[in-house]
């Protein structure tokens, strides 16, 4: 398989220069964030509770569309890594809230600085115009996405039956 950067302009289908351009954000925030002790991945669920803390998981599983399993799995290690707390949900007995510690607010506010550098330097030399132009179409490939997911769902349900 060739790399995009090695075949004319152009020639590359474009959900596969999301893919590679995707996947080297993703290498190149890692490594930014790896003197951290964090992942893209913890970020996430930081970032949402810096702004809206004392949710539940479900709550930040929604915002962050990750599967229960996953999260829990996510929030362990932020837990371990004295970055948030679980506390008994007054309303839900059966669930819990999550909050940033004092460690985990200032170490979002620092990485936030960071990773706000690095998007600012990887949309350098691209107009404003070109960026709404492209948030508008990746929104439409979303939308497109989520249409065709919606759409297999219902045709393996039907095929279950």
């Amino acid at each position: 398989m060739s790399h995009p950067s090695t075949n004319r302009q152009g020639d590359e289908p474009l959900p596969r220069l999301i893919y590679y351009t995707a996947q080297r954000i993703k290498n190149l925030a890692e490594k930014l964030l790896k003197p951290h002790d964090l992942t893209i991945e913890q970020v996430q669920p930081l970032k949402i509770l810096a702004s809206t803390s004392g949710l539940s998981q479900r709550q930040i599983g929604d915002e962050c569309n990750k599967s229960a399993a996953n999260l829990t799995r996510i929030l362990d290690r932020l837990q371990n890594k004295a970055l948030i707390e679980r506390r008994n949900n007054p309303a839900d007995r059966r669930t819990s809230l999550v909050f940033l510690t004092s460690q985990g607010e200032s170490l979002v506010r620092d990485v936030s600085e960071l990773l706000n550098s690095f998007a600012e330097k990887s949309t350098q030399g691209v107009t404003a115009k070109d960026q709404a132009i492209c948030r508008r179409t990746l929104e439409k490939i979303t939308s497109n996405l989520q249409h065709i997911e919606r759409h297999n769902s219902t045709t393996t349900a039907q095929k279950e039956r």
